[in-house]
């Protein structure tokens, strides 16, 4: 955002949230002028994908990324079950905006990582958001029609993510925003939570590479410059096993066992792990904090950006402590549905009417002893309240 260098993303996000919340579509077209450098009609910004042929092995390429996603993400599905009268209810999200990034290239690795689990999960509408420059590229189109895309709204930045949330004239509004971008982006994100879901919030891209002596030192090298190439504040970090390891990374620690390794990454909970030493496999189980996992010398994190199956949009700046790797568990709500037979209610109730009286909600037990449902047994008024079934006495 060439006029904003000086300001905070934070304010920049708060001028776009206002103006499309004031002026909708023309208000993001002024912006696409300002930023872009193009001029698009406000009624011709939301666009349908067209159908597009692109070459041959690309086109492969996509597809077996498409394809492996696909199966990875499958058995994720989580699924609706019933207990005692009380279901427990999962339903896709109907309509769900995919941010894809479009500043140096056209991301289609992330809109392939965010439509494939939202498709698995039953989301019914996608439509996704980038730059008019990625908007006009084939291969976005390609892969839009692969996925049953209709929508693509050319808008990047904090603007786009302020007309996925709050909707336009020519947009209607989605239910949750998915996918990485800048800093405006990221702030937009931050600022419209309780208007729309969103994923989380991510931040520059990091790699951390747990390595011994019996590391292929080109391939160190190798993964740490592909992870720098997304941008000039990617943080790599090599822990070295009993001594340094000579590899360009942005910081080095020379640890001396595998448990300070283990306890450095857990620390930092990185976006990527990537562990070239014995054991690989042993390592990773006794990581805790990490979005992927890559073991031994054949498994590149570059790879997982592309066509491993797993998903490439993951926690960063340390939330891995609590956030996971994008899935099909974020494109779906879930409900409780309560039906209690009158039985239930008498045996349950007393207990509820209890808890409200000495929580000092006398109305709550009031609603439920109202039901016929108010009279403890005889145990209970001894205090030997048993305990409810399942939970340790």
């Amino acid at each position: 955002m060439p006029e904003s260098k000086a300001v905070s993303p934070e304010l920049v996000a708060d001028e776009m949230i206002a103006g499309v919340r004031a002026r909708g579509d023309a208000f993001v077209a002024e912006q696409i002028a300002r930023f872009d450098r193009v001029s698009i009609a406000p009624s011709e910004i939301r666009m349908t994908p067209r159908q597009v042929e692109i070459e041959g092995e690309l086109a492969r390429a996509l597809d077996v990324a498409i394809e492996r996603v696909t199966a990875f993400h499958a058995p994720q599905m989580p699924r609706s079950y019933t207990w005692e009268g009380v279901e427990h209810r999962v339903r896709p999200l109907r309509r769900v905006g995919v941010y894809v990034p479009g500043g140096r290239a056209v991301y289609v690795s992330t809109l392939i990582m965010c439509a494939v689990p939202a498709r698995i999960a039953g989301v019914e509408e996608l439509v996704v958001a980038t730059t008019p420059a990625a908007s006009a590229r084939d291969e976005l189109h390609y892969v839009c029609n692969r996925l049953g895309i209709r929508e693509i709204y050319q808008s990047g930045g904090a603007a786009g993510i302020a007309a996925l949330a709050l909707g336009t004239e020519s947009l209607a509004r989605v239910d949750k925003i998915v996918g990485p971008g800048n800093s405006y982006v990221t702030a937009a994100k931050a600022r419209l939570v309780g208007e729309v879901g969103i994923d989380m919030t991510a931040g520059p891209t990091e790699l951390v590479i747990i390595a011994d002596e019996t590391a292929n030192v080109d391939y160190i090298q190798a993964d740490l410059d592909a992870q720098q190439e997304h941008g000039a504040d990617s943080v790599v970090t090599c822990i070295c096993i009993g001594a340094r390891i000579d590899v360009r990374a942005s910081q080095t620690f020379v640890v001396d066992s595998i448990d300070e390794a283990v306890a450095i990454t857990d620390r930092i909970a990185p976006e990527h792990l990537s562990i070239h030493a014995r054991d690989a496999a042993a390592i990773a189980d006794r990581v805790n904090n990490a979005g992927a996992i890559y073991c031994g010398p054949s498994s590149p994190p570059a790879a997982g950006d592309y066509v491993v199956g797993s998903n490439h949009v993951l926690p960063t700046g340390g939330s891995a402590r609590f956030f996971s790797p994008l899935g099909v568990y974020d494109f779906v709500k879930r409900t409780n549905v309560i039906t209690l037979s009158e039985q239930t209610l008498t045996e349950i109730g007393p207990y509820a009417a209890k808890i409200a009286y000495f929580e000092g909600l006398p109305n709550h037990g009031k609603s439920v002893e109202i039901r016929g449902a108010g009279i403890l047994p005889a145990t209970v008024l001894a205090g030997e309240t048993p305990a409810p079934q399942g939970v340790p006495a």
